[in-house]
């Protein structure tokens, strides 16, 4: 039996929006290193004591350092999405048809390792 996490207060750094504090858990993690670029990422998926879902993804390669966090809430046909200083109403379906097509595009230069990463990622998220 998994046990559950307990909930705490947690607060995501933002280069591109202000801070972003919620009580919460941590739902997913990983890190990855790309050999190539020399790029460490890290990224978290949080759950929200207020059902909202929080992913926060920090990039390090060499001196070069970005955090970037965002709040989201499914709220049917529409998501919110805020970076803690801009919120945006999305039809759902138009932001998961973005999505796919950034994941797509991404994906043409990315190893097969790490589209199976993506595909065990996007699994979690959508439970």
């Amino acid at each position: 039996m998994k046990k559950s996490a307990a909930l705490k207060r947690v607060t995501l750094e933002n280069d591109f929006g202000g801070q972003i504090s919620f009580v919460g858990k941590l739902e997913s993690e990983s890190l990855n290193y790309n050999e190539d670029s020399g790029e460490l990422v890290s990224e978290k998926i949080f759950s929200t004591e207020k059902g909202r879902t929080g992913y926060s993804v920090a990039t390090r390669n060499g001196q070069e350092r970005e955090k970037r966090a965002y709040l989201m809430e499914d709220q049917g046909e529409t998501c919110i999405v805020s970076n803690g200083s801009i919120l945006l109403g999305l039809d759902t379906d138009v932001m998961l048809t973005f999505c796919a097509q950034a994941l797509a595009e991404q994906a043409e230069s990315q190893s097969e390792d790490e589209l199976e990463f993506v595909k065990k990622q996007l699994h979690v998220v959508n439970g």
